[in-house]
């Protein structure tokens, strides 16, 4: 009888857990993690393929290829950057 207690415990606490866990940020997504992008504006080509870009676009800021104040003429930075940002646990962007 404890060992099924104790399994039950177990279970129960990973559905919490899973159940804890933030959705992650998608590119016109619902939620408060959806990353919004002003739709007069279109994508550039060195953000193809997207996920690619998502990924590694840290490196085209570090080697110098883009400035990270060019990134806010269409990244709002609540709704584009930072809910990445702190979804990946990186450091957050300061206008």
């Amino acid at each position: 009888m404890n060992k099924f207690l104790l399994l039950m415990l177990l279970l129960a606490l990973a559905a919490l857990t899973i159940a804890c866990v933030p959705e992650k940020p998608v590119k016109d997504g619902h939620g408060e993690l959806a990353v919004v992008i002003d739709r007069e504006f279109t994508s550039p080509v060195t953000h193809s393929p997207l996920d690619w870009w998502q990924t590694r676009h840290f490196q085209a800021v570090n080697n110098g290829d883009i400035k990270e104040k060019d990134c806010l003429y269409c990244h709002k930075v609540e709704r584009s950057c930072n809910n990445c940002h702190g979804y990946v646990g990186v450091r957050k962007i300061v206008p």
